[in-house]
């Protein structure tokens, strides 16, 4: 131990990755510091434990070429020196062992053991180049050894930290990042399958499949060259995926055209439905208000899912399917749950049970009608369990709010009863004030508790998630003055609300014109909160009359009737009221969809938001032509009894032809909705007989009051 008052040691700093060196901070380095043996001595002794070695042991590991003696004498004689440069106290002999006193002493190997526990980013700072890079110790070929281990033994503690933090930038989305740190990795162990899935996922979801190929080729060429080796299944199996992009099917093509924002919430998400494809399984809800970017972050999160092999279904119910009995489930099925390999191992009776209610599955079943929605329940399990046999499952259902609740309560039965079977379920539903399905509040509040898996509720852009949108999506936005200024301004306009953030930047970038005056507002001595020069909802108009100019002629009129008849696209409807063959108009909806306009569950078209459909209905018709077109649909939907085009015909009818007749048909729609349960659709009814009262008498608008009264009345009991 040093006595009191003894001097104080020399800083002292050891640098083992990269080209190596010994350094004396502010001292000149001496000579004998840059000696092989030295500096090879000085390095062993720092990474030994307790920085202590006996003499023998550095003998054999360090001057094996030399008899005993002589040995002796070049140990004694690297020590003599070594305490010339470093102070008489640095290196301690104690009986037959020597240490290296770690006071004032900095080594950045064992920083980086030190720090990759915590503080990762840190610790990969250190990583400056290989253990000992380009050093050799040719007569000391224990020491070489030893080197060689070190070498690799950093190699991967170096790549397994950047593999840590590579997945922790794709849970947030920092996709150039994840792609950056898993080549890194690549370059410190080239045969980690592990950083090539890395990188290869990461530059799919970024866009670049080009690129995620040929990461893949290149690993497998220098697999085959070097080891003969080729890669793993499923490797290959995610190559496939790439290049055949079926990974993609799962997402809305509107969201497809708009790049993420990473935000805090997403990463809690992400993390959820990795756990759940491993060992499930898992739910997740996403939640928040209208504009809130639940439908994008759903759109990525079956992108991930898809990438990494799951078979993925997606359902997006509308109004009409809330009061119809497992409308939901049968658009699952649909979508790809029937169709899923593994079913065919599923118990017979259980896939009878599903084909009593869903049609699609009457080929691989007799159907065998259950007693109860709890053998429906049962039954979907198997299915479920069957089909997680051959792979991962994703199910997703966006605005489950509008979902049957049947098909809500048979998943969450389901999902509480298939343990240790990976699927994810997610669902994206508007905050609690705003859900009347009891079916769906009971799901979400066992989310977390007998459910596994987690609530995650979107909230509106922080000032940094404004910036990082700037950056993201105004390219044309270069200077950092402007870019701040424009954030600033698109916090203001937008309270942070995702999708009026995004309206507007998208129309800035399409209309050059309008970012002179957005930037340069507001002008000098002007108050921050004093109007912008355009509107948000003139930039969101915009944005959508610029999608639907760019059709060709039949689409555009196909669209602008379409408009007139709710989000649903009934094609015989419109094909018959367009005047327009049905193959034309389903040859044209690949278009549409492209352009971010409708949206597909894989069994039906609708507009991609309710905001599209008043676009187009105000600035593609004028007030007669839609009238005309109420018109013309009220007549052809006259001769149907299906209760979805009853009501639609009831709504066009208080829309154009409000009257007595009006009021009476409306009315009789909402008694039999009434009387069959569907709540959602009597209201619609009583609220088309409302706007057509006004020659009404005093007991039907009694009649009226009483079937808004009880339909309002069982949807607060539901809530």
């Amino acid at each position: 131990m040093a006595l009191s008052n003894e001097p104080a040691m020399l800083s002292f700093e050891l640098v083992c990755f990269g080209p190596p060196a010994a350094r004396l901070p502010g001292r000149p380095v001496p000579a004998e510091l840059r000696w092989r043996k030295h500096l090879a001595f000085l390095v062993y002794l720092a990474l030994s434990p307790d920085q202590t070695r006996s003499r023998q042991h550095l003998l054999g590991m360090l001057w094996p070429e030399r008899d005993e003696q002589q040995a002796r004498h070049s140990l004694n004689e690297a020590v003599r020196r070594l305490r010339g440069c470093l102070g008489d106290s640095r290196i301690v002999t104690d009986g037959d062992s020597l240490t290296l006193r770690a006071e004032a002493l900095e080594v950045d190997a064992l920083r980086f053991e030190k720090l990759a526990a915590t503080q990762p980013g840190q610790a990969l700072a250190l990583l400056r180049g290989d253990f000992l890079e380009g050093f050799s110790a040719r007569t000391a070929p224990a020491f070489e050894d030893w080197m060689a281990a070190m070498r690799e033994r950093y190699r991967n503690a170096g790549a397994d930290l950047l593999l840590r933090e590579g997945s922790e930038a794709l849970l947030r989305s920092r996709l150039e990042d994840a792609a950056a740190l898993a080549r890194r990795a690549l370059g410190l162990v080239p045969y980690s399958e592990r950083a090539a899935d890395l990188a290869m996922r990461a530059l799919a979801l970024n866009g670049d499949a080009a690129g995620a190929l040929a990461c893949y080729h290149g690993f497998a060429e220098q697999l085959q060259r070097e080891i003969a080796e080729h890669p793993s299944r499923e490797l290959s199996a995610l190559a496939e995926r790439i290049r055949r992009e079926r990974w993609r099917a799962g997402s809305a093509t509107w969201s497809e055209r708009v790049p993420l924002i990473p935000r805090a919430s997403d990463r809690a998400a992400f993390a959820t439905i990795d756990t759940a494809l491993r060992s499930g399984p898992g739910t997740l809800i996403i939640s928040g208000n209208h504009g809130t970017g639940r439908s994008r972050l759903l759109a990525e999160c079956m992108d991930r899912m898809a990438l990494a092999g799951a078979m993925v279904a997606v359902a997006r119910p509308l109004e009409t399917d809330h009061d119809a009995p497992w409308s939901t489930l049968r658009t699952l099925m649909r979508a790809g749950l029937g169709r899923a390999p593994g079913i065919v191992a599923a118990d017979p009776e259980a896939l009878g049970l599903l084909a009593a209610v869903v049609p699609e599955l009457v080929h691989k079943a007799r159907p065998g009608p259950p007693r109860d929605a709890a053998e429906i329940a049962s039954a979907l399990a198997e299915l479920i369990r069957a089909a997680a046999e051959e792979g991962p499952i994703g199910l997703a259902i966006d605005n489950a709010e509008l979902a049957d609740g049947l098909s809500i309560a048979a998943l969450h039965a389901a999902m509480a009863t298939l343990d240790a079977v990976p699927i994810a379920l997610v669902l994206t539903v508007p905050r609690s004030a705003d859900l009347d399905r009891r079916e769906l509040l009971a799901l979400r509040g066992e989310v977390g508790r007998s459910l596994q898996g987690l609530t995650v509720r979107l909230e509106p852009f922080a000032p940094s998630e404004i910036a990082a949108a700037v950056r993201t999506l105004a390219p044309w936005c270069r200077d950092p003055g402007d870019a701040d200024r424009l954030a600033r301004r698109l916090a203001f306009e937008t309270s942070g609300n995702p999708l009026l953030l995004v309206t507007l930047l998208r129309a800035l970038e399409q209309r050059s014109s309008l970012r002179h005056d957005t930037l340069v507002w507001p002008a000098a001595g002007v108050t921050f909160d004093s109007p912008l020069p355009i509107s948000v909802p003139e930039l969101a108009r915009l944005a959508i009359v610029a999608q639907v100019t760019g059709l060709d002629e039949p689409a555009r009129r196909v669209l602008a009737v379409a408009s007139t008849l709710g989000l649903a696209l009934d094609l015989e409807l419109v094909a018959s009221l367009a005047e327009c063959p049905r193959s034309q108009i389903e040859a044209s909806l690949p278009e549409m969809e492209r352009a971010g306009l409708i949206v597909s569950d894989g069994e039906r078209y609708a507009f991609a938001a309710p905001l599209v459909a008043q676009v187009v209905r105000s600035e593609f018709l004028t007030p007669g032509q839609r009238r005309a077109v109420c018109r013309s649909a009220i007549d052809k939907l006259a001769p149907r009894d299906d209760l979805e085009s009853r009501i639609l015909r009831v709504e066009l009818m208080a829309a154009a032809e409000r009257g007595p007749a009006a009021f009476a048909e409306a009315l009789a729609v909402a008694r039999e909705a009434l009387a069959a349960g569907a709540l959602r659709t009597a209201r619609r009814a009583a609220e088309a007989a409302k706007q057509s009262a006004a020659a009404a008498g005093a007991a039907e608008l009694a009649d009226l009051e009483r079937i808004q009264g009880e339909a309002d009345t069982a949807l607060r009991s539901q809530h």
